[in-house]
């Protein structure tokens, strides 16, 4: 059963509509990284802010290239979990 403290989808993989509307959690630490946190796990995550997944992940996407890095214009994503050759360089555009 989804709970409150469970990670937003769209927030952690594309853009969520919603904001502070949403029930699920939208926690900017948790971004760019696939690590699940054990006591979320357990059902016992006490921390206030916690910097690990709130999600079960069924494929691991850091092994997946990015397509987005394989297009013209470049990843435009600072968190994307997808695998990158390139490093995020903070602009708009990774070249």
């Amino acid at each position: 059963m989804p709970h409150e403290s469970d990670d937003c989808y769209f927030y952690y993989y594309r853009t969520c509509n919603k904001g502070s509307n949403c029930p699920y959690r939208h926690e900017p630490s948790a971004r760019g990284t696939e690590e699940i946190c054990q006591n979320w796990e357990f059902g016992n995550c006490v921390k206030k802010i916690c910097n690990l997944r709130h999600m079960r992940i069924e494929v691991q996407r850091s092994t997946i290239q990015c397509y987005w890095e394989l297009q013209p214009a470049g990843c435009q994503k600072p968190y994307c979990v997808f695998k990158h050759t390139k490093k995020y360089n903070g602009k708009l555009s990774m070249q």
